[in-house]
């Protein structure tokens, strides 16, 4: 795989994502089974309380780049962001590649789509919608 990941890193880090799944709250439960995406654009990745972009929405945390990870489970339609779309992946859990992450949320950030992957889990059809 590239950039020296392996595929077991990368099961062990699914693994891990369900199992951190399993314990957030029924106030916005994630699916049995999320996925867990590796940014893949050169675009930074904002993380927000709403599935649109506006400063009031931005969480205010460094934004993914690529080779970070995060924990999707579905995608819906939102804001529209310039001409890429209006994709968004409900997000319960971000890490980056350094190391460092932030705990799973109750409540799900949402990720601009084509920013992530180029909206390929949502073209693909490996998420469903929310």
């Amino acid at each position: 795989m590239p950039g020296g990941i392996t595929k077991a890193a990368v099961a062990a880090v699914i693994a891990a994502a369900a199992a951190v799944a399993s314990t957030t709250s029924a106030q916005a439960t994630p699916l049995p089974y999320p996925v867990t995406d590796q940014v893949s654009t050169g675009s930074h990745v904002g993380v927000y309380s709403q599935p649109y972009d506006t400063p009031a929405n931005n969480l205010g945390y460094t934004p993914l780049s690529k080779g970070d990870y995060l924990m999707i489970d579905c995608w819906i339609a939102g804001g529209q962001v310039g001409n890429a779309g209006d994709v968004w992946y409900r997000t319960w859990q971000v890490e980056y590649a350094n190391g460092s992450s932030w705990a799973t949320v109750t409540d799900p950030w949402w990720t601009f789509a084509p920013y992530v992957d180029g909206a390929l889990y949502f073209h693909n059809n490996i998420v469903p919608p929310c």
